[in-house]
């Protein structure tokens, strides 16, 4: 999975980092799993980001449930992943 930064300016002399993710797997319910995060992360400020809770989400809509232990521990990592590329855009743009 990679991450890229942009910086937006909506008027203001402050960059709000948005971030774009890419990936892929060969296999399909992985391939699944990294297109619904991307929908729900990619695109998206670095605080919005940390602020949205993906296991949370996952939960309500009872995917989690239908995960192998494997799956759901990838899963997880791949959410850790994104919040942490999130954290570090947020660190690296400046403050008011």
């Amino acid at each position: 999975m990679q991450a890229r930064h942009y910086g937006h300016d909506r008027g203001k002399n402050v960059a709000a980092p948005i971030l774009t993710f890419t990936g892929d797997s060969d296999a399909h319910i992985v391939r699944g799993l990294i297109a619904i995060l991307f929908a729900m992360f990619s695109g998206k400020r670095a605080g919005d980001l940390l602020s949205t809770d993906a296991i949370a989400v996952f939960d309500r809509l009872g995917l989690r449930e239908h995960l192998t232990p494997q799956r759901s521990n990838g899963f997880r990592s791949m959410v850790e992943r994104i919040r942490a590329d999130a954290r570090a855009a947020a660190t690296d743009s400046p403050r008011p």
